[in-house]
């Protein structure tokens, strides 16, 4: 008797995996041909996987180990570069006291008097000291722009010049008063710098002079703070006076210096930096945190070396799926294949959480770069969390994927080529994740 109900509950559970592998072999079924037969995805370069990170199988594949441009997919891989290098804490400043002289120098940290973060613990070091002041030249060994960028995009926030020492987000901000009905200039350093008119007018082209600290700018109460942020040209002599500017008080540069007994002073916490680096797609952040990384790594400062670390040490297994050239993804040399993409998340999720990685992603229809986009239905938690990657003909999108059922999928959506806006691939590739949201 106990045989028999051994066999018949043994039978019920192979007829229920059995069916339970049916539907789902069915739904991918669905997911693969609603993307292959799709008149908007059949005009471009199309790759996609779903997988299951419990099972770690790949539910669907389309053009798994084809090239695509990621553009800022890019700052998934340098997210997880820190992840193995860094602690909790971003370090902001190299110093040590030496007598009656407080010496110090950079770590490419990008957080320094940037309006974007209120607790200022490096600045505070600097101002309250009564040691004399020594600036270290930091051995910065990039250029300010990195191959595969856009040169002409100088001027554009998006496209701020790398540093050792960053200052105010390496940006000058156009600050509209509201109460006096005028745009203040910060720092205000920069303010004999600065050629104002009184509405836009096309004969001048750009707001900054390309090799020169020489702005010209229109106020215009409508335009963005994204817009208002203009790109300095950065130099070791522009830091030291724009902290003697700041501190109201001498500083002394100095091209070397040996720290016998090197301190750090961090500045923020690391999740911090990397909320907003993924939810705003922030290039100066990603640039700026290689830097960081090969400090804590002990190379050189130069980004290169951190990107070859992290793909001969942690990433081993997976270097010859990727070509990767910049923090940021604003190159467009850097190539991935949807396969590596995945291998990317679950390794990061080897690192962090499940919940602390969707905590830092964009969420559907709530914030960061996919706020209007993949919006839960009344009353629902957001279902993809997940980082775009957009440049010009190109559109990726690369997370996790929440279904009704209580699964946590891994994905990632790569449009490559297409002609005109993004706007109709962001739609079509929307109905195709919902699908995967109310079906698995």
């Amino acid at each position: 008797m106990i045989i028999h109900r051994a066999a018949a509950f043994l039978l019920l559970s192979l007829c229920v995996t059995s069916c339970v592998t049916m539907k789902q072999n069915l739904h991918n079924r669905s997911v693969t041909k609603s993307i292959e037969k799709d008149a908007l995805f059949q005009g471009h370069f199309t790759g996609f996987i779903l997988h299951d990170p419990t099972t770690q199988e790949n539910l669907v594949e389309i053009n798994a180990d084809k090239y695509f441009a990621p553009a800022s997919n890019v700052k998934l891989l340098t997210f997880y570069g820190c992840l193995v290098a860094l602690g909790d804490s971003i370090p902001g400043l190299i110093y040590e006291v030496r007598d009656d002289t407080l010496f110090f120098t950079g770590t490419g940290d990008p957080t320094l008097l940037w309006p974007d973060f209120d607790n200022q613990p490096v600045f505070d070091l600097l101002a309250e000291t009564t040691h004399t002041l020594a600036y270290i030249q930091p051995d910065f060994k990039d250029e300010v722009h990195e191959a595969g960028w856009t040169w002409e995009d100088y001027e554009y926030y998006y496209q701020v010049e790398r540093s050792g020492f960053p200052l105010y987000g390496n940006a000058l901000n156009f600050l509209y008063d509201t109460t006096h009905h005028q745009f203040d200039i910060a720092p205000p350093f920069f303010e004999d710098h600065v050629e104002l008119f009184a509405t836009y007018n096309k004969s001048y082209a750009h707001a900054r002079h390309i090799d020169a600290n020489i702005f010209q700018f229109a106020p215009d109460t409508s335009r963005s703070d994204y817009k208002n942020r203009v790109p300095f040209k950065t130099s070791d002599e522009l830091t030291v006076a724009l902290l003697q500017d700041t501190l109201h008080r001498p500083i002394v540069r100095l091209r070397h210096h040996d720290f016998e007994q090197p301190n750090i002073k961090y500045s923020t916490e690391s999740k911090d930096l990397y909320a907003l680096m993924l939810k705003r797609s922030d290039n100066f952040i990603a640039e700026q945190l290689q830097y960081i990384a090969t400090q804590a790594l002990g190379l050189d400062m130069r980004s290169a070396s951190f990107r070859n670390h992290i793909l001969l040490h942690a990433l081993y297994d997976y270097r010859n799926q990727v070509i990767w050239k910049d923090g940021s993804g604003l190159s467009r040399y850097n190539l991935v294949t949807p396969r590596f993409m995945i291998a990317l998340l679950n390794e990061t999720l080897k690192k962090i959480s499940m919940e602390e990685f969707k905590a830092l992603l964009p969420n559907g229809g709530q914030d960061g770069t996919i706020r209007n986009y993949y919006k839960p239905s009344s009353g629902d938690e957001p279902y993809v969390f997940a980082k775009t990657g957009t440049l010009s003909n190109n559109h990726n999108l690369t997370g996790i994927i929440r279904t009704q059922s209580g699964r946590d999928l891994l994905f990632t959506f790569m449009n490559n080529n297409y002609k005109g806006s993004s706007y109709p691939v962001k739609i079509e590739m929307e109905k195709i994740l919902r699908a995967i949201h109310e079906k698995y």
